[in-house]
């Protein structure tokens, strides 16, 4: 896949490096030096203030993807179309700002009794959002550059480990709860300030005083893109966000401290389809400029392949090993186990769906995967509304797990009709049953007393159940072709005549 294969590579190891800081943060030192209630308060922040964010964005995001590769000229400074999208959110954060404050009665009489300490610390999302839109947008702009790496570095890594960093001072008794709480909002906002420096560094930060002809021409179009972006990734987000809101407005925030963790076990899984998304989304909009159906088709059938491989076996590492984790947290979060099975088999069908919402959002048929969005988003409320009084937070698991896969599957039908492209093969059909297999052999066997010894094994044994099929069965061709560049490589290196 060229750049695709290559850029996605370096932001996937990233990405992993990434996660285990955030393992170190999220599992291990905020269950453990905070209590359910103040992670629930935490982890709601940061959704509410990217649901925040993507109301200011005013679809600024895919209107970049979309239409930079229109306006890409260094010499002309993009024919100010960086200057068009600071002025676009801009407006778009002012009138975010008053919908928040208009909406803050409501937000007290919904969370009050159930989570009264997210209610004390509300207004601490704002500058938080300010600086998820600001980081957003540059990072699509970056995107649209093929500047893929350095945004990643800046989220994955320079933001988690000041986190860290900031989890150990409150541990460490070094500053208070509320202390904790405003210097965790100013490291949110580090990544915006540095990702603009970086902009300015490679000279690309070309803001233009003034709408070109370009602009105006084209402007109209991006308006009405960017509206349906708009209301498309705000219905998204909330469809991926309404468990664990609804969890801290049912329930308890305390709840919702389980949950969101249960949730942020399960992003590991995301991470390989995450870093392909960054890489195929200005592709995928160059193959729309040039109708290469062909192109495209094999693209998204080499994402879905590849994700499907990697995002199982991580999957299957995780579940294999769920007992050995939890035993490094609270007695508390032992009730998760069922959140990250619905939710982890949730997330899997929508890696296998691969750049689906990527095609469609970047084709003339993009609205209508808001209408898709928004139908679902009423389902999930509905399943959620019914579900969360049954089986408590299983049961907002369960209500998300079933929203993802409809909403991939009315994606995938609706791709395949209009555009007569698919992601799957028949090559693919085993993974799911080895998956199954393999956890029902790992469940059988009992734990080993040395924890490391235990995930030693039984990782290494997960693995190679689920690798060698995989490999022989040749269900992803660009992991095999890896796998087998590393197998040259080590045996080169034991050749004795090498």
């Amino acid at each position: 896949m060229g750049i695709v294969q290559r850029d996605s590579f370096r932001i996937t190891i990233i990405s992993y490096i990434g996660a285990v800081i955030g393992y170190l943060n999220k599992v291990f030192l905020f269950t453990n030096f905070l209590t359910t209630e103040q992670v629930g308060l935490a982890n709601i922040m940061i959704t509410i203030s990217v649901i925040y964010a993507q109301v200011a964005a005013m679809g600024s995001y895919n209107i970049t993807l979309r239409f930079f590769p229109f306006f890409n000229d260094h010499s002309k400074k993009h024919h100010g179309f960086l200057f068009a999208m600071m002025v676009l959110i801009s407006a778009g954060f002012i009138i975010a700002t008053l919908l928040f404050a208009i909406l803050q009665k409501p937000f007290e009489l919904l969370y009050s009794n159930s989570s009264p300490l997210l209610v004390e610390y509300i207004w601490f999302v704002v500058p938080m959002a300010l600086a998820s839109l600001f980081y957003q947008f540059f990072e699509s702009y970056l995107r649209s550059l093929h500047k893929n790496t350095a945004p990643s570095v800046i989220h994955e890594l320079f933001l988690r480990i000041f986190i860290t960093i900031t989890i150990l001072l409150f541990a460490l008794n070094l500053i208070s709860f509320p202390g904790f709480v405003a210097l965790y909002v100013a490291v949110n906002c580090l990544p915006a300030i540095v990702i603009v420096i970086y902009t300015l560094i490679i000279k690309q930060l070309l803001i233009h005083p003034t709408i070109t002809s370009s602009v105006r021409r084209l402007g109209k179009i991006m308006v009405v893109y960017g509206l349906f972006s708009l209301f498309n990734n705000l219905s998204a987000m909330l469809l991926s966000s309404i468990d664990s809101l609804m969890v801290a407005g049912m329930i308890d925030l305390g709840t919702a401290g389980v949950y969101t963790t249960m949730v942020f076990i399960t992003s590991v899984l995301l991470i390989p389809y995450r870093s392909m998304l960054k890489v195929s989304g200005p592709i995928v909009a160059k193959y729309w400029k040039s109708r290469d159906l062909r192109s495209m088709q094999n693209i998204y059938q080499k994402a879905t392949a590849t994700n499907m491989v990697i995002g199982g076996s991580m999957f299957l590492l995780i579940w294999v090993n769920l007992d050995s984790i939890f035993m490094l947290m609270p007695g508390d979060y032992e009730a998760g186990r069922f959140v990250f099975l619905f939710l982890g088999m949730g997330k899997l069908f929508d890696m296998a769906a691969g750049l689906n919402g990527t095609i469609l959002l970047t084709s003339k048929k993009f609205r209508y995967d808001l209408y898709f969005t928004i139908v679902l988003v009423v389902v999930a409320v509905i399943t959620n509304l019914i579900l969360i009084p049954i089986l408590g937070m299983n049961g907002a698991a369960l209500a998300s797990m079933f929203s993802m896969i409809a909403f991939n599957l009315i994606r995938i039908i609706f791709i395949r009709v209009h555009f007569r492209l698919q992601p799957f093969e028949w090559r693919q059909v085993p993974v799911p049953i080895i998956l199954f297999a393999i956890m029902m052999i790992s469940g059988a066997i009992g734990q080993i007393a040395n924890l490391f010894v235990d995930v030693l094994l039984r990782s290494s044994a997960a693995a190679l159940l689920f690798i060698i099929p995989v490999y022989f069965l040749n269900i992803s061709g660009d992991i095999n072709a890896l796998l087998a560049k590393y197998k040259k490589m080590l045996f080169k290196d034991a050749d004795p005549q090498n």
